[in-house]
């Protein structure tokens, strides 16, 4: 039960982690934007998440050491007004491994590890049309790690994650659209978003972790856009 229940919860996590590498990877505008920094930033194109609890196994020391991971995929057109730079089809993957004590449940240890490949060529990433299905050829990703204890976390050196897999469409395609703004007392922040989404199951493999039957997938085809304002303090 409780490795259950930490396993949603830990999933959940992973895929705001993946979402905000898509972000960072096409260099984001919230990430560049400083005091009196103006900018948008735009994804458009289609898109493909999977999110998946990994399992744990158990140590000989009363502990057990559990992983979940995420991958995103994305083809289409990336670009960021502030540094000018566009990006086309890129890969993105999420590891954390954690290990717990199994009598009180605490925390023993973490590494996070997150990573994309950015424009990658365009065969590695097909689309079925209607959004039917998707297909990643095995790609490797150096991600950069994170090492955390109870106390706190360190960044550690960077390692390679081999990854793969396949989407396939599950239910009808819906419409989804939103619209959200933000003002940190500096910067004004407005995104907005309008997509094509069909949920779908996940066969696949990201450091050498194979999805289990319950990870979650889904496929997309729309656009986002981001956009800052800023003011000198």
């Amino acid at each position: 039960m409780f490795q259950s229940s930490r396993s949603r919860i830990r999933v959940g996590f992973s895929m705001a982690a993946v979402a905000a590498l898509l972000v960072l990877s096409a260099g984001s505008v919230a990430a560049d934007t400083g005091p009196g920094g103006d900018g948008t930033w735009t994804q458009n194109g289609k898109s493909a998440d999977a999110y998946a609890y990994g399992g744990c196994v158990l140590n000989d020391d009363a502990t057990a050491t559990c992983t979940d991971i995420g991958v995103s995929v994305f083809a289409g057109k990336m670009s960021n007004s502030l540094s000018g730079v566009t990006h086309g089809n890129q890969v993105c993957v999420y590891v954390d491994r954690y290990t717990y004590d199994t009598e009180s449940g605490d925390l023993v240890n973490e590494t996070l590890g997150q990573g994309c490949d950015v424009d990658v060529p365009s065969g590695s990433i097909s689309f079925a049309s209607g959004l039917a299905s998707v297909r990643l050829s095995s790609r490797t990703i150096s991600v950069e790690q994170t090492i955390c204890d109870a106390q706190d976390c360190s960044p550690s050196s960077n390692r390679n994650v081999n990854v793969s897999g396949v989407w396939t469409a599950v239910g009808p395609t819906f419409v989804s659209k939103y619209r959200y703004s933000g003002d940190d007392g500096t910067c004004r922040f407005d995104e907005s978003g309008r997509s094509s989404n069909r949920d779908a199951t996940f066969a696949g493999t990201v450091d050498g972790v194979t999805a289990d039957a319950e990870s979650y997938g889904s496929i997309h085809d729309g656009k986002t856009t981001f956009r800052s304002r800023c003011i000198e303090v």
